[in-house]
């Protein structure tokens, strides 16, 4: 498994509807295979989340899940919480991506090798090493820089929409650190403590913003999950 600074990079395969022609001979192979065809999962605006989508979401889990060992009605339970997990997660990747287009919101392929560089540095790869590991979870190096390059557009949104609009004040870390120098170790309000509080207070900020954004966003959307 790659370690990444912008998050688990997955695959991400659009998977185009297949229509089965009329002029098919039903009954030979070819027909068989042509019958396949992706089942749409939710609909997200004008976008689909299909079948293929959720089940490599969920393939990094299978075997995870089988070695537990649990009974097969908890397994079963399990399976069905992580499927609900992982479309909202689609769902609102999907969102996001909807955004990212609409603002027209771009990332230059200097940033995208800047990334990829701190990946391989924080595993300690060279680039061959890299395109191996890429190799042997089934990606190939074009489709990995594209989802490098997908969350990093994803995590600009964010900066855009949420981290741009939050400030700790002073008053801020002063009235945290009274109510918390207890817990603190009644250590005076320095610099170094200062930072580390206004750095908790901002990270709180953002997770409790971005909250509420994605459940903003999520009702303005035309969202059905198909089960």
């Amino acid at each position: 498994m790659i370690k990444s600074t912008t998050g688990q990079c997955k695959k991400w395969v659009w998977c185009v509807l297949v229509a089965v022609s009329a002029c098919l001979v039903a009954g030979t192979a070819a027909a068989k295979k042509a019958e396949v065809i992706d089942r749409i999962v939710a609909v997200v605006n004008d976008d689909v989340v299909t079948l293929t989508d959720l089940n490599e979401e969920l393939a990094p889990y299978e075997e995870k899940i089988r070695q537990m060992n649990y009974p097969l009605e908890k397994e079963m339970q399990m399976r069905f919480k992580l499927r609900e997990d992982l479309i909202n997660q689609l769902v609102e990747k999907k969102l996001t991506d909807q955004l990212v287009a609409k603002k027209d919101i771009h990332i230059g392929e200097k940033e995208v090798d800047r990334a990829i560089e701190r990946v391989k540095s924080l595993n300690q790869f060279t680039d061959e090493a890299l395109r191996a590991q890429l190799k042997a979870q089934g990606l190939d190096y074009e489709t990995y820089r594209s989802e490098i390059r997908n969350q990093l557009l994803r995590n600009r949104l964010v900066s855009y929409e949420v981290k741009s609009k939050i400030v700790i004040t002073d008053e801020d870390v002063q009235e945290y650190y009274v109510a918390n120098k207890k817990e603190l170790g009644n250590k005076p309000l320095e610099e170094a403590l200062r930072a580390s509080i206004t750095d908790q207070l901002y990270q709180d900020a953002v997770g409790k913003k971005f909250a509420q954004w994605l459940s903003d966003l999520k009702k303005e959307a035309h969202i059905k999950v198909i089960q």
